[in-house]
């Protein structure tokens, strides 16, 4: 009897506040959010009241991923091409949405020639999560220079109609 009046608050303030997954919790508005690139670098993404942007002041374009998915893997090059293309005003980021050890991601990435950031982190799941938990890849967004949601594709997109989104606002 005396242990239940001792255990049953310290129950109840661990269920409370001590099991808080920060995996699974939302970006709010004006925050912010670091991304891990697979080059240790990091990547500060500020929450917009419609979308997303870096400190790069260039066009965001997110493209959600796994290693897995056959659509992914065939839209690195045209995104590869785009990214070369328009390197003074585009910034791709991949957000890998499985966890991996470094080493395959490294060689997943030498395999597909990439030349963008890729990012490998715990808190790619949070961006998907604020995203409304995007779990069908590929799932790609555009944001322009503000952060204002443009547009997005929930599968693999031709080249020539992702550029022409582009174009419109460059």
């Amino acid at each position: 009897m005396k242990y239940r009046a001792f255990f049953i608050p310290i129950l109840l303030i661990t269920l409370f506040f001590g099991c808080k997954d920060e995996k699974n919790k939302p970006i709010e508005d004006n925050k912010q959010i670091s991304l891990k690139t697979t080059t240790d670098e990091i990547i500060t993404l500020t929450k917009t009241d419609s979308g997303f942007k870096d400190e790069s002041n260039k066009v965001l374009f997110l493209n959600f991923f796994t290693t897995s998915c056959a659509p992914c893997n065939a839209q690195f090059p045209h995104l590869n091409n785009l990214q070369e293309k328009y390197k003074n005003e585009l910034k791709i980021i991949s957000v890998l949405l499985e966890e991996k050890r470094p080493e395959e991601i490294q060689n997943f990435i030498k395999d597909k020639k990439i030349g963008f950031d890729i990012t490998a982190d715990k808190n790619n799941f949070r961006l998907s999560i604020t995203l409304g938990n995007i779990t069908n890849v590929p799932y790609m967004l555009i944001y322009d220079k503000n952060g204002q949601y443009v547009t997005h594709y929930t599968t693999a997109t031709p080249e020539e109609m992702i550029e022409a989104d582009l174009k419109r606002i460059f």
